[in-house]
């Protein structure tokens, strides 16, 4: 097989589709680029019978999720027959079966997996996810404290990278009547409350110490589990998920940004802390030591502790000059470092 100069990225993401911020930014780098949302590949007949299978048995749940996975491969595969790109962008995993990634790498097509996921942490939907990664020629690598598990498998083909931000999405404007009146407040935090499990009750205990601030929390109904244990946050909550330029609408409404990460960061620094500094809102960002890597100048205020959050936020309201002129600091770093198009160009030069 012949194959062209086109680059394809894959992703799955809808509401803060990294991955497409991903593919437009390889184009401003002169890279001729497909984005393929891989649910757009099926029917949402097989999503929902995807996420119901669970309850059957382990032996028929099996045998749905594979030819779930089966329908997607076999349409990218067509596809990729078609276009017959000379390199492959995984996000995640994207479901793609160890035999896709096979075939293709027989033709001579580099595979390169970016993580937003920690492939060796159970993640009980991903099956395939550490087999992806295992198969790839290429693994680009957010959080330092992941390197030693996939080193553990004899990958050593690792690019560090922090994940940056598309500052053509997020970036600081002058909010009209009708976005102040839905989103302004003092403390904002949009994201998932992952059920009544570890990673939630973590999530919704951090949070819960800002109750007595004027916050706002936009997010999903695995929140409602959570509320239960912290009848307090539901106060302060509406039930909906924004996309990310509502994201950025909502922090140019807010004053302070609260980073709270699930257990499966080791050391990496979120994604929400470069978008957020991007749309010009004060970060106070869960201590990870990564931050210290990309932010050696402590552009990125941190908490150690839930009463460490609270302490600091209300020092930081109370301080309107000190906060603002910590926005203009961490904010001249990230577009001058963390912009998107700075980081693919940085990893296109390595691949």
């Amino acid at each position: 097989m012949t194959l062209s100069d086109l680059y394809w990225v894959l992703g799955e993401q809808n509401l803060g589709p990294l991955e497409f911020y991903f593919a437009k930014a390889a184009i401003k780098n002169g890279k001729s680029v497909n984005y393929i949302n891989i649910h757009s590949l099926y029917s949402d007949y097989w999503k929902r019978l995807s996420i119901y299978s669970h309850r059957l048995p382990r032996k028929f749940d099996n045998s749905v999720q594979y030819r779930y996975f089966k329908v997607i491969n076999d349409k990218l595969t067509a596809k990729y027959n078609s276009e017959k790109p000379s390199c492959v962008f995984i996000y995640n995993d994207c479901k793609i079966l160890p035999e896709t990634i096979s075939y293709f790498k027989s033709n001579g097509t580099k595979i390169i997996v970016f993580l937003g996921d920690d492939p060796n942490y159970l993640l009980p939907a991903k099956k395939t996810f550490l087999l992806t990664v295992m198969n790839a020629d290429m693994v680009i690598v957010p959080d330092s404290g992941w390197i030693d598990g996939l080193k553990m498998l004899d990958l050593n083909n690792i690019i560090f990278s922090p994940v940056g931000t598309d500052t053509s999405v997020f970036y600081p404007f002058v909010p009209d009547e009708s976005q102040i009146n839905k989103y302004q407040t003092d403390i904002l935090f949009v994201g998932t409350g992952y059920f009544a499990n570890s990673w939630g009750i973590k999530r919704a205990s951090v949070l819960n110490e800002l109750c007595s601030f004027r916050m706002k929390l936009f997010g999903d109904k695995t929140w409602f589990e959570l509320f239960y244990y912290y009848p307090e946050l539901e106060k302060h909550f509406t039930h909906r998920s924004l996309n990310a330029v509502e994201v950025n609408i909502a922090c140019n409404c807010a004053k302070l940004y609260p980073v709270t990460v699930n257990s499966g960061v080791s050391n990496g620094v979120s994604t929400r802390v470069f978008d957020c500094i991007a749309s010009g809102i004060f970060v106070i960002a869960e201590y990870k030591k990564d931050i210290k890597t990309f932010f050696p100048d402590s552009e990125v205020v941190c908490f150690t502790s839930k009463s460490d959050l609270r302490n600091k936020a209300e020092y930081y309201l109370q301080n309107e000059n000190e906060r603002k002129d910590h926005i203009e600091k961490s904010l001249k770093t990230v577009r001058e470092k963390y912009n998107m198009d700075i980081i693919v160009k940085n990893i296109l030069d390595q691949i």
